[in-house]
């Protein structure tokens, strides 16, 4: 069997800036039915054309936190800010940051439809920003939590989409490489923003963001890599690039972030044949082996999901019985996390069931089947049963 891909990012409420990983659940984003553009501006203000209406507008916008419609009404107003106005677009640029930044409250995520993102877009590409650092890292905060919501993602466009990477090339600092990382990630749930990010040579920089000593970016990068990598062609070209080395290297660091990110970035790249030779040849397996004994969820799971695809390979399949890594994958059947028990049943499926009975319809493999999914089913069972009594404990 075989993880397929199919991304929901929708049933996420906390903000993205969390790595698709390959589920079962069916797609229902309509990237692919609608035109990408520079953003949808459902609920931008009309700005009054006399002086006293824009007078009335300015105090109206000045009640609160500076909200979208803020920022183009000033940047409409003074399209040589960056320049002549530095201080007070970094200001607006730093309350629009402050209000939003945490998704939980943030109400341009709470926001219904998308944001005009034209002058953001424009402004970004001033030669004057490129001078301050603080600039940089604000307006790739800004195009982060835009990027939250799918309207926006799906405006996105080729022109936000080569801005983002223009500083991505040659970051001034490690801050503005992860904020620009983060931006990646969360555009490349939608399949045309990956297209994008291929066709503006995003990946590249991305790699080398994997080799850097600061933790934070690397798994930021992973995190954008592991997105990118949901789509076949996306997995192509991480895999062409020479990243896999660097992220079988993540899987060891002590780190929880980054091991979570490379290791969900490997099981989105291991559905390629030849992405699972080079994890063979580059001694990734081991490393996927001792993940599945991870105390979290999302990291063996991730590592059951990637040896469930490598194991569709006989000399990959071979190693890891070697390794003995049987004990830990039935160990994840009785686990809490849905997908780690899916993953876990695959990969055992694949390792065990070409030496049961003969053909795929032998009535071995089909008793063995049936033996993987009642454990599936009693570990679900007792982990409600478990939930269910400690929640009459906590409440005695």
């Amino acid at each position: 069997t075989q993880t397929p891909a199919h991304p929901d990012p929708d049933t996420r409420t906390t903000g993205l800036e969390h790595p698709q990983t390959r589920t079962r659940t069916p797609a229902h984003s309509d990237a692919e039915t609608r035109t990408p553009g520079l953003g949808h501006p459902h609920k931008s203000q009309r700005v009054p054309e006399s002086p006293t209406g824009r007078a009335q507008h300015v105090r109206s916008m000045a009640r609160g936190p500076p909200t979208i419609d803020t920022l183009n009404y000033f940047l409409s107003t003074r399209p040589n800010a960056p320049k002549d106005a530095q201080d007070s677009l970094l200001k607006l640029l730093s309350q629009f940051v402050d209000a939003n930044e945490d998704p939980s409250k943030s109400q341009n995520f709470r926001s219904p439809g998308g944001d005009d993102m034209t002058q953001l877009i424009k402004v970004a590409k001033h030669p004057a920003v490129d001078k301050s650092e603080k600039m940089v890292l604000l307006l790739l905060k800004i195009f982060k939590i835009l990027s939250r919501k799918q309207d926006n993602r799906i405006g996105f466009g080729e022109a936000g989409m080569r801005v983002v990477i223009k500083f991505l090339e040659n970051p001034k600092t490690s801050k503005i490489a992860g904020e620009g990382a983060n931006v990646i990630l969360n555009a490349c749930y939608e399949k045309g923003n990956v297209e994008l990010v291929l066709k503006c040579g995003g990946v590249k920089p991305l790699v080398e963001f994997l080799q850097n000593s600061d933790q934070e970016l690397q798994a930021n990068a992973a995190g954008a890599i592991q997105s990118i990598c949901f789509q076949h062609e996306g997995r192509q070209c991480v895999r062409d690039s020479g990243s896999i080395p660097h992220i079988i290297k993540l899987l060891n660091t002590e780190n929880v972030k980054v091991q979570t990110r490379a290791v969900g970035a490997l099981h989105n790249m291991s559905s390629d044949p030849e992405t699972i030779r080079i994890i063979r040849r580059e001694d990734g397996i081991p490393s996927l082996v001792t993940l599945l004994n991870s105390p979290n969820d999302s990291i063996s799971g991730s590592a059951a999901g990637a040896l469930q695809n490598v194991s569709r390979e006989v000399a990959s399949r071979k190693l890891i019985r070697e390794l003995d890594a049987l004990p830990a994958l039935s160990a994840l059947l009785a686990t809490t996390d849905l997908q780690a028990q899916v993953c876990a049943a695959g990969a055992l499926l694949n390792i065990l069931g070409p030496d049961i009975g003969e053909g795929k319809n032998s009535a071995e493999r089909k008793a063995f089947g049936k033996i993987i999914s009642s454990c599936i089913v009693l570990g679900i069972m007792y982990s409600e049963l478990f939930d269910i009594s400690l929640r009459d404990e906590l409440l005695a």
